[in-house]
């Protein structure tokens, strides 16, 4: 087994509280803010770990059909389980009126668009993912480094063709992909120049990157990888390297940290379980504490709690699933 990089585990750690914070009803300048960068920076980390050992194509597909695609289906799964029995009954689910054949096919096509992945929309992350390694292990096994350059240029130019123009929705994300293997190959190609930064004093530079994110993206729409929308392609780069390279600079500081090291370590069980938990804390302020929902919305105080409370749930599902790595594509210890 491969030794673990305190620094990666911190800035997973960090990346996964923020997707949590960012689908909790919280205020729009967060979410935005969130938005432009947390999820280019998981694919960048992505990158950074990236490892064929010398692997055939054969090899390489089923470790990643283990470790992406087993957990993505058996969480859909599960998933649209709790959906089609409990999740669509509730007053404010916004799915009640879905055909049920439509997320069971969403199982399959990973199309976060029309209801199919609403039983998790999360878990589009995996099969974009799974694509994206599979692009860049064919890169890497038949293209020198000079050519992946030219070859990943070519896919952030369909991608930001399609974005402009087609608009077409693919199966498993392969349109994100198109974008996200950008995020992926700088991380695989800027791996040992972050070691010689570590020791530097990145505090005031992170904190200077997180300001040109917040005002640069104030300048752009609101951006969604996972529905391939990024409005000006150019500034959706330049904020999402930037929020990427300030989250991974605060972790050269933060690596110590005990918490962010073990929601980094369990950053795949919190991806694939957090979206129900907080529709389970909806259902249980709504229909328990009789709360409307809309009084949360935009709150910087409730969605602080329903992160909270999503990440401390999520410590006892961490510790059952843990026992059981076969359900994560993992081997036991």
């Amino acid at each position: 087994m491969r030794k673990r990089i305190d620094w990666i585990d911190a800035s997973k750690g960090l990346g996964i509280i923020l997707v949590v914070l960012g689908h909790t009803p919280t205020t729009d300048w967060l979410k935005t803010f969130i938005f432009s960068f947390h999820m280019p920076l998981f694919f960048f980390l992505s990158g950074i770990v990236y490892h064929d050992a010398n692997m055939t194509f054969k090899s390489f597909l089923y470790k990643k059909m283990k470790t992406l695609l087993l957990p993505y289906f058996i969480f859909s799964v599960l998933a649209y389980l709790f959906w089609f029995l409990v999740e669509r009954h509730f007053q404010f689910s916004g799915s009640s009126d879905v055909d049920p054949v439509v997320p069971f096919k969403g199982i399959f096509y990973s199309i976060p668009d029309n209801y199919m992945l609403t039983h998790n929309p999360a878990l589009w992350f995996l099969t974009c993912l799974f694509i994206v390694e599979i692009l860049f292990f064919c890169m890497k096994k038949w293209l020198k480094d000079r050519f992946i350059v030219y070859s990943v240029m070519l896919s952030a130019a369909l991608g930001y063709f399609n974005d402009q123009y087609l608009e077409v929705k693919l199966p498993w994300n392969i349109e994100v992909a198109l974008t996200a293997i950008v995020f992926y190959s700088a991380g695989f190609f800027l791996r040992h120049s972050l070691k010689k930064l570590r020791h530097r004093k990145t505090v005031l530079l992170s904190l200077l990157f997180f300001i040109l994110v917040g005002y640069l993206q104030s300048r752009n729409v609101r951006v969604d990888m996972r529905a391939n929308e990024y409005g000006s392609m150019a500034l959706f780069y330049i904020t999402s390297f930037l929020g990427t390279a300030g989250a991974v600079f605060t972790s050269f500081k933060l690596e110590n940290v005990k918490l962010l090291q073990f929601l980094g370590k369990n950053s795949l069980i919190i991806l694939v379980l957090h979206y129900p938990v907080i529709r389970i804390l909806k259902a249980v302020i709504y229909y328990f504490m009789d709360i409307s929902l809309d009084e949360t919305y935009g709150s910087l105080l409730w969605s602080g709690m329903y992160t909270a409370l999503t990440l401390l749930i999520m410590v006892p599902c961490i510790f059952i699933l843990n026992r059981y790595p076969v359900l994560l594509g993992r081997r036991r210890c």
